[in-house]
């Protein structure tokens, strides 16, 4: 019995004596030690959440907000992503921008170097101190006297300016080529308008300029007009997508190279004369009636027969047409001129609630004002 006491002892602590040291082992063993983590070639990195892309990038720099599906930009923020050297003045809700691009540097034509030669004959050049273009004698008071390296270099050299500065000694701006062909942007934006106002064109903004973070914003179709660039939107991901147009100029068009004086003369004047006391979108609104009319072929095809077409537009008759028109019928004529839609397909229109062969013949539209429309 005490054999088996004793070897069970034993036995006991042989085993003890081999967990022991693996007990402690484990217990002084360092934790794993972690591996930085290396990205793998070809890992997609996750891109900057804009909803704003030109020509296939984020735009980080432009202040945005989608109103009611239409997507708000400041003026001021847009202007400056098309052109950062644009002047921008913004003051109690009014955006003034200058800009001006040189676009084209025309080729001066070379003169032959013997230009004192007329078909090969010594030409007679007068002497710029002698002899004036109107043949009166000039002369410059004590110009015999100057010395003859005075106009070589200044007689202190100290007072040179220096490099990049001008006569007077002020730093002056990089000149730009005499024979630079410039491209110009004069741009005015008031809060609470329906429109903008861009080299003379009126862009239509149906919402009206609104206020975003303190400054004037109006919806980027209307800015993205004003720089060419076109628009397009990706609804399910929804994304304002903006290009630039292949040989486009910087700016859009002036109104003076746009606007046909014809159309606008009549078409400022029937808006006035039929609906010169109504909202702006009334008056849009007429004038498309004109002009979908003009571009149908069912009608004249010149302005002045489709006003004048018998028994269609009463200020025609009664001679109401000829009053100068308004301010705001001038802008809506623009308006329309520049794309401005309100009733696009609309043909006819009368007063509201008037039986007429239109609201007998035609489908009916919408009111707006004290007219019914009618396609």
């Amino acid at each position: 019995m005490k054999k088996r006491a004793a070897s069970f002892l034993l036995a006991s602590l042989a085993v003890v004596s081999l967990v022991l040291p693996a007990l402690a082992a484990a217990a002084v063993e360092p934790p794993p030690v972690e591996e930085p983590f290396v990205e793998e070639a070809g890992t997609e990195i996750e891109e900057v959440q804009s909803a704003i892309r030109l020509d296939g990038e984020p735009v980080l720099t432009v202040e945005y907000e989608m109103r009611g599906g239409v997507c708000y930009a400041t003026v001021s923020s847009f202007v400056s992503l098309m052109d950062a050297e644009a002047m921008v003045e913004e003051e109690n809700g009014v955006v003034r921008v200058n800009a001006s691009t040189v676009v084209e540097v025309v080729e001066v034509p070379q003169f032959p170097e013997e230009s004192g030669t007329v078909d090969g004959q010594a030409a007679e050049i007068p002497d710029a101190y002698g002899e004036s273009a109107n043949g009166f004698e000039t002369s410059v008071e004590g110009a015999d006297e100057v010395p003859a390296d005075a106009w070589d270099q200044p007689a202190d050299e100290s007072a040179q300016p220096e490099a990049g500065a001008d006569a007077t000694g002020t730093l002056a701006e990089t000149p730009v080529p005499a024979n630079a062909v410039m491209d110009d942007l004069d741009l005015l934006a008031v809060e609470g308008e329906q429109y903008l106002v861009a080299n003379g064109r009126y862009l239509y903004a149906e919402d009206g300029l609104i206020q975003l973070n303190g400054c004037v914003a109006a919806p980027i179709r209307v800015l993205a007009k004003v720089f060419n660039v076109s628009v397009d939107f990706d609804a399910e991901n929804e994304v304002v997508l903006l290009a630039h147009q292949p040989d486009a100029q910087p700016y859009l068009d002036a109104g003076w190279e746009t606007y046909d004086n014809d159309i606008l003369y009549w078409l400022a004047r029937i808006i006035n004369a039929e609906s010169g006391n109504q909202s702006l979108e009334g008056k849009i609104a007429v004038g498309n009636v004109v002009m979908n009319r003009l571009h149908n072929p069912r009608f004249p095809d010149s302005i002045y027969e489709v006003l004048f077409q018998k028994n269609q537009f009463t200020p025609a008759a009664t001679g109401s047409i000829y009053r100068e028109p308004n301010e705001e019928s001038v802008a809506a004529a623009k308006m329309v001129m520049d794309g401005a839609q309100v009733m696009p397909n609309a043909l006819f229109f009368n007063a509201a609630g008037l039986r007429s062969y239109a609201s007998r013949t035609r489908t009916y539209v919408a009111t707006i004002g004290d007219h019914a429309f009618y396609e």
